[in-house]
């Protein structure tokens, strides 16, 4: 699902496969991982996906309620500007790539142009984690993605909070606390 959100603010087209599963009626996607060709994934969340960051979220989680167990050993994938780590429940994308703040304004606005009859898709601004300068365009929670997408500086930042049994609100709550370490981290 991280994957997908950073190709759907990419601008890219199909990223991957799905598979119809007959006896459940659900689908699964099959995304690739991104690594560069030449070695382990590199770019600036990759470089901070580790068991410090784990171990600095997971009071995080408990805090708000969150069940599941973070995983442990945090998977780092991408290259160059477009990164992501991976700690089980809590998922994280960076897209620092040219205007990338300009697609996630897009996808903003476009989210909620599509979604106004169903009120819990469209995007809901938060105050304090984004870049000031951008108001309430700093930092949107799409609730039905359970996904907070703030944006600093050139680069945007993806916090998904899946599972755990948390109804929005606590998700909301852990998703920022989350992007406000990672920020933190990022410089």
């Amino acid at each position: 699902m991280l994957l997908i959100a950073a190709a759907s603010l990419a601008g890219c087209g199909d990223s991957g496969s799905a598979d119809s599963q007959a006896d459940t009626g659900l689908t699964v996607l099959h995304t690739p991982t991104t690594t560069t060709a030449s070695g382990p994934p590199t770019g600036p969340l990759a470089r901070i996906c580790d068991r410090a960051l784990a171990a600095e979220i997971t009071p995080i989680l408990s805090e708000h309620g969150f069940g599941a167990p973070l995983e442990r050993r945090p998977q780092a994938s991408g290259a160059g500007r477009l990164s992501a780590c991976d700690l089980g429940p809590v998922e994280l994308s960076l897209d620092g790539a040219h205007d990338a703040v300009q697609r996630y304004q897009n996808r903003i606005v476009e989210t909620t142009q599509f979604s106004r009859s169903e009120p819990d898709r469209v995007p809901r601004p938060v105050n304090g984690i984004g870049e000031a300068d951008l108001g309430p365009a700093g930092a949107n929670w799409i609730p039905f993605l359970h996904q907070l997408l703030s944006a600093r500086g050139k680069r945007v930042l993806i916090a998904t909070v899946n599972g755990g049994g948390l109804g929005d609100a606590r998700r909301l709550e852990t998703a920022k606390a989350v992007s406000l370490v990672v920020w933190d981290r990022l410089g």
